[in-house]
């Protein structure tokens, strides 16, 4: 099975950063679910930076926020147990909501090394648009149906899932009574070390 793998949810604490330069978790989780219910209501791609400027002065987060959060990025950490990419008998990719920027920045603090990482940014496109997902399986020449996403957030889970891929979603945080109902077929699991295959 091939394996692809949210970046910023799923593998690396981005709970931290936003929390972080929002200076409250409540507010930073609120400001980040401000900027992916605009992705999800985009579709097409727009600038990341745009959306994260927009859903902060909606929370009426201070002007300079959005450059807080760039600031914050470069500090970011994976989840202990992302080091179970590490041990996948093939290779991976990283398929993650966010300019190209900043998914690099990401990608080099993880300490993993990918077989490619696709951006919304690069794809044309956010998640849960169906277009990523297939692009990420395009780039592997492998089939949907012959693929692992591991999700970090209940709507990643849901459009890859309806993508044609065997899902997984990793609870980084609990669920909420505004996440989407995800399909019996999508599993939810405690660990990423959980969602992947075995050698």
């Amino acid at each position: 099975m091939t394996v692809l793998v949210d970046l910023l949810m799923a593998t690396m604490d981005s709970i931290s950063v936003w929390s972080s330069a929002a200076g409250d978790r409540e507010v930073g989780l609120a400001w980040r679910d401000a900027v992916t219910a605009r992705m999800i209501e985009a579709g097409a791609y727009v600038p990341y930076e745009q959306l994260v400027a927009e859903a902060g002065a909606e929370l009426r987060l201070p002007p300079d926020a959005p450059t807080t959060l760039r600031a914050e990025w470069d500090g970011i950490r994976p989840w202990p147990d992302a080091v179970a990419l590490q041990r996948l008998p093939a290779a991976f990719a990283f398929v993650t909501n966010c300019s190209a920027e900043l998914a690099a920045a990401a990608v080099a603090r993880s300490g993993l090394r990918p077989a490619f990482t696709l951006s919304a940014e690069e794809a044309g496109w956010y998640k849960p648009r169906p277009e990523i997902y297939r692009q990420a399986c395009d780039r592997f020449a492998v089939d949907p149906r012959r693929t692992v996403f591991v999700a970090g957030a209940a709507y990643d889970a849901r459009g890859a899932a309806a993508a044609g891929m065997h899902v997984f979603q990793v609870a980084r945080r609990p669920p909420s009574m505004e996440d989407p109902v995800l399909p019996a077929t999508v599993r939810v699991v405690a660990s990423l070390a959980d969602a992947l295959p075995g050698p």
